[in-house]
């Protein structure tokens, strides 16, 4: 059965849904209608009660800003020679683990000037539903309805008949799940002329050197930790880019003296993240048996520290899959950062780095195997977004561009 979360004409069945958008123009990209939509629909989650407690609302707002939809614009319309047009219709299917994430590719398709239908997750989930809330308000406030009719957002139990009618009416289809539901996914004809990107399960590390968090003074330790546990806590590392492995680099030495320092820090940074009792019993379940299976583990902490330290001699992607996150941390201990590459495979998508420098990244970087990582970024901006996604350019797919002959 499908349930209609969001709608601007609220009778009707999904066919009649899929229909009325088809039959819609598309905007220019990044039109004054759809810059004015985005612009209040973010200034409206800033005035969301509760806010604090969901950062990544205030994240998507601030991602959304109008000095940033200005650099979008340039990057996304700016040809040698052409013009840029809307794809047409998308169908996005987002996924469970984090609320908010479809909300960046819906959002930016819309200023991309394309019709979109979003499938969203059965499990109720209080982010999701204060922007589905704030859609409602704006409606029957009459604002921005050449805008707010171009967007359907439905959920429904996993029905491959449902999926193909909206599949068979879409121009771009973007998929964010986990391996086995893009494989599903995937089984489900697109029209012939659509395209299809998919985001299926990847992983996220962290690269420390030792060295460099050894000689941080304490207030800046406090700082990397804080950076750190938002890197790996919120969403109880169920997001692809959260680190569930840590790779130190450097001399024996200076990596115990880090360890000594970086742990106690974190360990008191992660009290202001809530601890679930079924996250517990998930990272001591994941602890015990990787403990059984990995090279030369040994547990560093109590079953009971919150996050759970387990020392391993390698930990490939075999390892992290699992790993199901909720607080588990894998160690592995290098002496340079070359030797990294080998342990990395397609599966991996961000390394969170600190104390390596950009030449050093860069040289680390060209020795990837593969698709191994597609981000590198600095501790504490794991859970950015970005509009190249996955190595992917998701403007690539939002807009098409006609080429023209040049004068």
């Amino acid at each position: 059965m499908t349930t209609l979360l969001f709608t601007t004409e609220s009778t009707g069945v999904l066919e009649g849904q899929l229909q009325r958008l088809g039959s819609l123009p598309n905007l220019p990209p990044f039109s004054p209608q759809a810059r004015g939509f985005v612009a209040e629909f973010t200034r409206r989650i800033l005035k969301l009660p509760g806010l604090r407690g969901f950062p990544e609302l205030a994240t998507l707002s601030h991602w959304f800003r109008p000095a940033a939809i200005d650099h979008l614009a340039r990057q996304a319309t700016a040809l040698e020679s052409g013009t840029v047009l809307p794809r047409g219709t998308v169908f996005h299917l987002a996924p469970a683990n984090v609320d908010v994430l479809f909300a960046y590719a819906w959002l930016m398709s819309l200023l991309a000037g394309n019709r979109n239908v979003a499938r969203l997750s059965q499990k109720p989930g209080q982010q999701r539903d204060a922007l589905i809330g704030i859609l409602h308000q704006m409606r029957a406030e009459d604002l921005f309805p050449e805008v707010l009719e171009r967007t359907v957002l439905v959920t429904y139990p996993h029905d491959d008949a449902i999926t193909r009618a909206i599949s068979a009416r879409c121009h771009a289809r973007i998929v964010w799940g986990g391996d086995a539901t893009v494989a599903k996914i995937r089984a489900v004809p697109l029209a012939p002329q659509a395209i299809e990107l998919v985001f299926p399960d990847r992983f996220g590390i962290a690269a420390l050197d030792a060295s460099s968090v050894a000689s941080l003074p304490a207030q800046d330790l406090r700082e990397l930790s804080r950076r750190f546990c938002n890197d790996m806590l919120w969403f109880a590392q169920q997001a692809c880019s959260s680190p569930r492995c840590l790779y130190w680099i450097g001399a024996t030495d200076a990596i115990a003296s880090a360890k000594a320092a970086f742990w106690p820090a974190v360990r008191e940074q992660a009290t202001q993240f809530e601890d679930e009792t079924a996250a517990l019993m998930a990272r001591i379940t994941d602890a015990c048996l990787l403990a059984t299976v990995a090279e030369g583990a040994r547990l560093e902490d109590s079953l009971a520290a919150y996050p759970i330290r387990l020392a391993v001699g390698r930990a490939g992607g075999d390892l992290r899959e699992i790993q199901s996150g909720y607080g588990l941390v894998t160690e592995v201990d290098l002496p340079r950062l070359d030797l990294l590459a080998d342990q990395l495979d397609d599966r991996d998508q961000t390394m969170v780095a600190f104390g390596l420098d950009h030449a050093q990244l860069a040289a680390f970087a060209s020795s990837l195997p593969n698709r191994a990582l597609d981000r590198i970024v600095p501790v504490g901006r794991a859970l950015d977004f970005h509009h190249i996604w996955d190595g992917t350019d998701l403007f690539a797919v939002l807009m098409r561009r006609v080429t023209l002959p040049r004068n």
